[in-house]
């Protein structure tokens, strides 16, 4: 049995699967399950009958593009603890080693422990990171180093994600080769950094799904990386967690957005301020479109639109 916990669970919940579901039973040999305030009741009668668990936590905190180190609110990491606690011998940890908050979970258990991250001393390590039409990086471990490719997928959670995926695959005896093939075939989640098509000839980063600054201010970078595209626009709203921070912080995307993208589709009561930063960088005001009401951005998005765009998608809604 394979338990996923925190703030990155649901896309760490689809690598797993799909590496395990390569070589397994999953829903009969192994069960693979998303820790939530809404199951608890379930995973406690899964564990009694479960001869061995696999506890797999993401990260509480959220992921900075700059860094490789970082740290969650421990309050959070409070059930996820005792869940680890109450877990059997023959059990199994896997943490995520740059959340200072997830590693220090081992020093109050006894179990045995895998760790992943992109820090020295993370058991499962990522290096070498590059991006084209997909992400490739290298998975060292034990001096053993594997390349590693993530086909429309981008971003460091969906790095971290494969990572864990790695971990659990060891754990029941797969080797390096067979969880770099079948994370090629890995598709996460709508919403999630992915690549995918919107209409025929034009491509869509999808980032609806994105739930802080960090993850916007990496859908940007990695907007501005892919090459082959005849323009590149962002569609933008609403940020989780800055609301306090209006209208400094979305200014502050503005100015990123302009040296990011061709054209800016704005939508919501924060639009005015991404075009006000925007246009602080010098951005063209013809190519600022601003919107209160999301059917008509849509459609003028469809109108402007041409063979060999590419969109990013990180408003908090569908197209």
């Amino acid at each position: 049995m394979v338990l996923v916990a925190g703030r990155g669970r649901e896309c760490a919940r689809e690598a797993i699967f799909q590496v395990l579901s390569d070589y397994f039973k999953v829903g009969s040999e192994i069960i693979v399950i998303e820790v939530g305030p809404d199951n608890k009741t379930k995973i406690k009668k899964v564990l009694k009958r479960a001869s061995l668990a696999v506890l797999v936590v993401t990260n509480f905190g959220q992921i900075p593009l700059d860094k490789d180190f970082f740290a969650g609110e421990k309050k959070e990491v409070k059930d996820i603890l005792q869940l680890a606690k109450n877990l059997s011998i023959q059990s199994w940890l896997v943490l995520n080693f740059d959340d200072e908050t997830v590693r220090e979970i081992d020093d109050e258990t006894n179990l045995n422990t895998l760790t992943f991250g992109f820090q020295e001393g993370a058991d499962f390590a990522a290096s070498d990171i590059h991006l084209n039409s997909g992400t490739n990086f290298k998975i060292n471990y034990k001096g053993n180093i594997i390349p590693c490719w993530l086909k429309g997928i981008f971003g460091k959670e969906q790095v971290y994600s494969a990572l864990s995926a790695a971990c659990v695959a060891t754990i029941f005896d797969l080797n390096l080769v067979e969880v770099s093939q079948s994370l090629k075939k890995y598709r996460s989640l709508p919403g999630k950094m992915r690549l995918v098509e919107w209409k025929k000839g034009i491509e869509l980063l999808d980032n609806s799904k994105g739930d802080n600054i960090f993850s916007l201010v990496e859908a940007l970078d990695v907007l501005a990386g892919l090459e082959g595209f005849k323009r590149k626009i962002a569609v933008l709203g609403q940020v989780q967690g800055i609301e306090k921070y209006i209208p400094k912080a979305y200014q502050s995307i503005g100015e990123r957005a302009a040296e990011k993208a061709d054209l800016l589709f704005l939508f919501g009561p924060e639009a005015k301020f991404i075009a006000q930063g925007a246009a602080r960088k010098g951005f063209d005001l013809e190519k600022i479109k601003q919107y209160d009401i999301i059917e008509q951005l849509k459609k003028d998005l469809e109108k402007e639109t041409e063979k060999g765009d590419i969109i990013l998608l990180n408003a908090p809604l569908a197209l």
